[in-house]
Protein backbone atom coordinates (compact mmCIF):
# COMPACT_ATOMS: atom_id res chain seq x y z
CA UNK A 1 0.00 0.00 0.00
CA UNK A 2 3.00 2.43 0.64
CA UNK A 3 4.83 1.53 -2.80
CA UNK A 4 1.34 2.46 -4.33
CA UNK A 5 0.93 5.84 -2.47
CA UNK A 6 4.29 6.50 -3.84
CA UNK A 7 3.52 5.89 -6.92
CA UNK A 8 0.29 7.84 -6.93
CA UNK A 9 2.11 10.79 -5.55
CA UNK A 10 4.52 11.43 -8.12
CA UNK A 11 1.35 12.50 -10.56
CA UNK A 12 -0.18 15.73 -9.83
CA UNK A 13 -2.52 16.91 -12.00
CA UNK A 14 -3.64 20.53 -12.77
CA UNK A 15 -5.59 20.65 -16.03
CA UNK A 16 -6.79 24.57 -16.79
CA UNK A 17 -9.55 24.19 -19.32
CA UNK A 18 -11.67 27.70 -20.98
CA UNK A 19 -14.41 27.40 -19.45
CA UNK A 20 -13.81 26.07 -15.87
CA UNK A 21 -10.40 25.18 -13.98
CA UNK A 22 -9.82 21.82 -12.46
CA UNK A 23 -7.35 20.19 -10.34
CA UNK A 24 -6.51 16.41 -9.41
CA UNK A 25 -4.66 15.44 -6.78
CA UNK A 26 -4.29 11.74 -8.29
CA UNK A 27 -2.10 10.73 -4.61
CA UNK A 28 -6.09 10.92 -2.82
CA UNK A 29 -7.08 10.19 -6.05
CA UNK A 30 -10.67 7.68 -6.96
CA UNK A 31 -10.09 4.22 -7.83
CA UNK A 32 -11.10 5.57 -11.27
CA UNK A 33 -8.04 7.12 -11.25
CA UNK A 34 -5.90 4.98 -9.72
CA UNK A 35 -6.92 2.14 -11.83
CA UNK A 36 -5.32 4.13 -14.83
CA UNK A 37 -1.76 3.69 -13.13
CA UNK A 38 0.24 0.60 -14.38
CA UNK A 39 3.82 -0.10 -13.10
CA UNK A 40 6.88 -2.43 -13.24
CA UNK A 41 10.31 -2.81 -11.72
CA UNK A 42 10.45 0.50 -10.35
CA UNK A 43 11.46 0.67 -6.65
CA UNK A 44 10.65 2.96 -3.79
CA UNK A 45 13.95 5.15 -2.93
CA UNK A 46 14.89 8.61 -0.66
CA UNK A 47 13.47 11.70 -2.24
CA UNK A 48 14.80 15.08 -2.76
CA UNK A 49 15.07 15.68 0.55
CA UNK A 50 17.42 13.45 1.99
CA UNK A 51 15.42 11.68 4.43
CA UNK A 52 11.99 10.65 3.12
CA UNK A 53 10.62 7.87 0.94
CA UNK A 54 8.87 9.64 -1.82
CA UNK A 55 10.67 9.01 -4.91
CA UNK A 56 10.98 5.86 -7.10
CA UNK A 57 13.86 4.80 -9.26
CA UNK A 58 13.59 2.97 -12.83
CA UNK A 59 17.18 0.95 -12.99
CA UNK A 60 16.70 -1.27 -16.11
CA UNK A 61 14.88 -0.51 -19.32
CA UNK A 62 11.82 -2.60 -17.92
CA UNK A 63 11.11 -0.18 -15.63
CA UNK A 64 8.16 2.19 -16.09
CA UNK A 65 4.95 3.25 -14.82
CA UNK A 66 2.22 4.81 -17.11
CA UNK A 67 -0.70 6.19 -17.07
CA UNK A 68 -3.88 6.51 -19.88
CA UNK A 69 -5.72 8.89 -17.66
CA UNK A 70 -2.93 11.71 -17.52
CA UNK A 71 -2.13 10.98 -21.18
CA UNK A 72 -5.38 11.99 -22.37
CA UNK A 73 -4.90 15.51 -20.84
CA UNK A 74 -2.21 16.05 -22.92
CA UNK A 75 -4.72 15.24 -26.27
CA UNK A 76 -5.68 18.87 -27.94
CA UNK A 77 -4.04 20.96 -24.85
CA UNK A 78 -3.39 24.46 -26.30
CA UNK A 79 -0.25 24.94 -23.70
CA UNK A 80 1.46 22.85 -20.77
CA UNK A 81 3.86 22.69 -18.23
CA UNK A 82 5.87 19.50 -16.96
CA UNK A 83 7.37 19.82 -13.89
CA UNK A 84 10.12 17.46 -12.49
CA UNK A 85 12.83 16.00 -9.97
CA UNK A 86 15.32 14.19 -11.85
CA UNK A 87 18.37 12.47 -10.13
CA UNK A 88 20.64 10.75 -13.22
CA UNK A 89 22.22 7.80 -11.29
CA UNK A 90 24.88 7.18 -14.48
CA UNK A 91 24.96 9.39 -17.87
CA UNK A 92 23.79 7.03 -20.65
CA UNK A 93 27.09 6.21 -22.99
CA UNK A 94 26.69 7.62 -26.59
CA UNK A 95 23.93 6.07 -28.41
CA UNK A 96 22.09 7.66 -31.57
CA UNK A 97 18.67 7.04 -29.63
CA UNK A 98 16.84 9.39 -27.07
CA UNK A 99 16.38 7.83 -24.03
CA UNK A 100 12.90 8.72 -22.68
CA UNK A 101 11.71 9.78 -19.33
CA UNK A 102 8.64 11.32 -19.33
CA UNK A 103 6.54 10.83 -22.80
CA UNK A 104 3.67 9.76 -24.65
CA UNK A 105 3.99 6.11 -26.94
CA UNK A 106 1.94 5.01 -29.20
CA UNK A 107 3.07 1.16 -28.10
CA UNK A 108 4.35 -0.01 -25.09
CA UNK A 109 7.48 -1.58 -26.95
CA UNK A 110 7.94 1.41 -29.14
CA UNK A 111 11.43 3.50 -28.11
CA UNK A 112 10.50 6.64 -30.08
CA UNK A 113 8.17 8.94 -28.61
CA UNK A 114 4.63 9.76 -30.65
CA UNK A 115 3.73 13.25 -29.27
CA UNK A 116 6.37 13.93 -26.89
CA UNK A 117 9.48 12.89 -24.56
CA UNK A 118 11.69 14.71 -21.83
CA UNK A 119 14.84 12.39 -22.52
CA UNK A 120 18.61 12.54 -22.17
CA UNK A 121 20.75 12.58 -25.00
CA UNK A 122 24.25 11.69 -25.49
CA UNK A 123 25.70 11.49 -29.32
CA UNK A 124 21.89 11.69 -30.91
CA UNK A 125 21.00 15.06 -32.44
CA UNK A 126 24.74 16.20 -32.64
CA UNK A 127 25.34 16.08 -28.81
CA UNK A 128 28.68 15.59 -27.59
CA UNK A 129 27.78 14.70 -23.83
CA UNK A 130 24.92 14.13 -22.11
CA UNK A 131 21.99 17.12 -22.21
CA UNK A 132 18.37 17.27 -21.76
CA UNK A 133 16.18 17.47 -24.38
CA UNK A 134 12.33 17.78 -24.95
CA UNK A 135 11.08 16.19 -27.84
CA UNK A 136 7.44 17.57 -29.44
CA UNK A 137 5.87 16.52 -31.77
CA UNK A 138 3.27 19.30 -32.57
CA UNK A 139 0.74 17.18 -35.55
CA UNK A 140 2.99 18.52 -38.40
CA UNK A 141 5.63 15.75 -38.31
CA UNK A 142 6.84 13.20 -36.47
CA UNK A 143 8.90 13.43 -33.35
CA UNK A 144 12.95 13.67 -34.60
CA UNK A 145 16.04 15.47 -33.98
CA UNK A 146 14.51 18.64 -35.82
CA UNK A 147 11.86 18.72 -33.27
CA UNK A 148 14.25 18.81 -30.17
CA UNK A 149 14.87 21.44 -27.79
CA UNK A 150 18.13 20.53 -26.48
CA UNK A 151 19.53 22.02 -23.40
CA UNK A 152 22.96 23.84 -22.98
CA UNK A 153 23.87 22.98 -19.95
CA UNK A 154 25.22 19.24 -18.78
CA UNK A 155 23.78 17.09 -16.44
CA UNK A 156 25.67 16.41 -13.33
CA UNK A 157 24.74 12.26 -12.05
CA UNK A 158 23.74 11.67 -8.83
CA UNK A 159 22.25 15.22 -7.98
CA UNK A 160 18.46 15.98 -7.96
CA UNK A 161 18.00 18.51 -10.87
CA UNK A 162 14.38 20.28 -11.57
CA UNK A 163 13.65 19.93 -14.95
CA UNK A 164 10.63 21.80 -16.32
CA UNK A 165 8.98 22.23 -20.50
CA UNK A 166 6.65 25.25 -20.56
CA UNK A 167 4.45 25.83 -24.10
CA UNK A 168 2.40 28.71 -24.16
CA UNK A 169 1.05 27.77 -27.74
CA UNK A 170 3.61 29.70 -29.46
CA UNK A 171 6.89 29.10 -27.50
CA UNK A 172 8.20 26.27 -26.44
CA UNK A 173 11.13 26.52 -23.16
CA UNK A 174 13.67 23.96 -21.35
CA UNK A 175 14.34 24.87 -18.16
CA UNK A 176 16.89 23.53 -15.58
CA UNK A 177 17.33 24.54 -12.15
CA UNK A 178 15.03 27.24 -12.43
CA UNK A 179 17.29 28.66 -15.68
CA UNK A 180 16.12 28.94 -19.30
CA UNK A 181 18.26 26.74 -21.24
CA UNK A 182 16.85 26.59 -24.61
CA UNK A 183 13.82 28.35 -25.84
CA UNK A 184 12.01 27.87 -29.44
CA UNK A 185 8.96 29.43 -31.28
CA UNK A 186 6.70 26.41 -31.90
CA UNK A 187 3.59 27.68 -32.71
CA UNK A 188 0.47 25.26 -33.04
CA UNK A 189 -3.75 25.49 -32.54
CA UNK A 190 -3.42 22.62 -30.10
CA UNK A 191 -1.57 19.21 -29.55
CA UNK A 192 -2.48 16.26 -31.74
CA UNK A 193 -5.91 14.35 -30.12
CA UNK A 194 -4.99 10.79 -29.08
CA UNK A 195 -5.32 8.59 -25.98
CA UNK A 196 -1.31 7.57 -25.82
CA UNK A 197 -0.33 6.56 -22.17
CA UNK A 198 1.96 9.48 -21.10
CA UNK A 199 4.67 6.52 -19.61
CA UNK A 200 7.85 7.21 -17.19
CA UNK A 201 10.88 5.58 -17.71
CA UNK A 202 11.18 3.04 -20.75
CA UNK A 203 14.72 3.93 -21.17
CA UNK A 204 18.26 2.45 -20.49
CA UNK A 205 19.51 5.28 -17.92
CA UNK A 206 19.03 4.42 -14.60
CA UNK A 207 17.58 7.62 -12.72
CA UNK A 208 15.44 8.55 -9.97
CA UNK A 209 11.63 10.82 -10.54
CA UNK A 210 10.49 12.61 -7.48
CA UNK A 211 7.49 15.62 -7.49
CA UNK A 212 6.81 15.53 -10.60
CA UNK A 213 3.55 17.20 -12.09
CA UNK A 214 1.65 17.81 -15.20
CA UNK A 215 -0.42 21.00 -16.44
CA UNK A 216 -2.62 21.82 -19.11
CA UNK A 217 -4.54 24.07 -20.48
CA UNK A 218 -7.11 22.47 -23.58
CA UNK A 219 -9.22 23.49 -25.84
Amino acid sequence: MKFLLIILALFVLSCAGTKKDVEKNVAGGTSEETNTLASSNVVPVVGRDGHNVTAVAFNNPNSYISSMEHGEKFSAAVAFDISVWLKIDSLPQKSGTPHNLIGKFSDASAIVPSEFSLAIVNGACGTEEAAFAFFFEDGSSNVDCGQALLSNKTIQAGKWIYVQAKWDGRYLTLYQDGVAVAKEERISAAMPYSRLPVYLGKSQVHFAIDGISFNTEAL
